[in-house]
C-alpha cells in the first residue's frame, strides 16, 4: 500500500482503531517528566508541573515553565522526576546541585511571561535517566523528503486527573493533539495560543480527561511530522520541540484556552544560556 497524500494520513490518524495517536503520543512521553518538589522532615511531596528532557551543547537539562521553579521546586530539599508510567519508583535531585537558566520573570505572574526555564541536570544522575528515558537535543534538524501531515501534540501531567498524597504520586501522562494555533509575538518571544476544546485528547493512561489544566505547565508542545515509509510499508513520524506551556486563561464558555511559549522564546533561552557559560 502506498499512501502519499496526508489527507490520508490524516484519515488514519482519525481512526481511533488505528491507534497511531496513541503511538505518537507514547513516542513524546519517552522525554516527557513530571516534577516534584520533596521538602522537610518527614518528607512530603508537592507537585511543581511538567518538564522535557533536553541536551543542548554537551549539557543536559529539563525544560519547563518559570513559575514551576520558582513557586515550587526552588525552595525543595529535593526534586523528584517520574520514569515509566505505572511503575512504582523514586527518582530524585539534588535541587542544591540544580542551577535554574532563564529570562528574568515578571513582577507578577502573567499571560505574557516571560515564563521559561532550563534547570540544569547534574552530571551523575543523566546516566541512570538515559538508561529510562531520552534527552531531546535542541539544536537537531528535522528532514523527511515526504508528503508530511504536521500536527501539534502537547505533553503534560494534569494533576487533576492523579491521585497525590504527602508521601505518593500516582499521575496520568496526556498526550493532546491541538487545534490550529493563534501565533503572537512581543518583545522578541513568541506566544501559541490553543484552544483545548478544539484538539483531540488523548490520555495514555487512565479513563479521564482534564477539566483544568493545572500541573500541565512546562510540558513540552512537539511538532510532529507524519509521512509514508515505503521501505516500511507503514506510516512513520518525526518530530520538533515547537513550545512550552506556562499559561491557562480563564474558561470563557465552551473555550479552554492554554498559551505557551513557542520556538523564538525557546532560542532566547539558549542564548541566555550561552551567554552565560561564554
Amino acid at each position: 500500500m502506498a499512501i502519499r497524500d496526508s489527507r490520508k494520513i490524516k484519515a488514519i490518524l482519525s481512526d481511533p482503531k488505528s491507534g497511531l495517536v496513541d503511538k505518537v503520543a507514547r513516542s513524546l512521553v519517552d522525554y516527557t517528566v513530571a516534577l516534584f518538589a520533596l521538602k522537610g522532615s518527614p518528607q512530603k511531596l508537592k507537585l511543581g508541573g511538567t518538564g522535557t528532557l533536553v541536551a543542548f551543547g554537551g549539557n543536559h537539562f529539563i525544560l519547563t515553565a518559570r513559575h514551576v521553579w520558582d513557586e515550587t521546586l526552588k525552595t525543595a530539599d529535593l526534586i523528584g522526576i517520574t520514569m515509566k508510567p505505572g511503575i512504582t519508583h523514586r527518582t530524585v535531585l539534588n535541587r542544591s546541585a540544580v542551577t535554574a537558566i532563564g529570562l528574568p520573570p515578571p513582577g507578577d505572574w502573567d499571560e505574557w511571561g516571560p515564563d521559561l526555564v532550563l534547570l540544569s541536570m547534574p552530571k551523575e544522575d543523566v546516566g541512570r535517566i538515559t538508561a529510562v528515558k531520552s534527552f531531546w537535543t535542541l539544536d537537531q534538524r528535522v528532514e523527511i523528503n515526504a508528503s508530511v501531515l504536521e500536527q501539534n501534540v502537547l505533553v503534560g501531567t494534569p494533576e487533576e486527573t492523579g491521585t497525590i498524597t504527602d508521601i505518593h504520586a500516582d499521575l496520568l501522562m496526556h498526550g493532546m493533539f491541538l487545534a490550529a494555533e493563534k501565533l503572537t509575538k512581543r518583545d522578541g518571544l513568541d506566544y501559541l495560543d490553543y484552544d483545548m476544546n478544539l484538539g483531540q485528547r488523548v490520555q495514555l493512561i487512565g479513563p479521564s480527561f482534564p477539566k483544568n489544566f493545572g500541573g500541565v505547565s512546562g510540558g513540552g508542545v512537539w511538532r510532529v511530522f507524519l509521512y509514508w515509509e515505503p521501505a516500511r510499508d507503514e506510516i512513520d513520524w518525526k518530530m520538533s520541540l515547537h513550545g512550552v506551556a506556562f499559561w491557562q486563561f480563564p474558561p470563557a464558555g465552551e473555550r479552554n484556552v492554554i498559551r505557551c511559549h513557542g520556538p523564538e522564546s525557546i532560542a532566547a533561552t539558549l542564548r541566555l544560556l550561552n551567554s552565560k557559560s561564554s
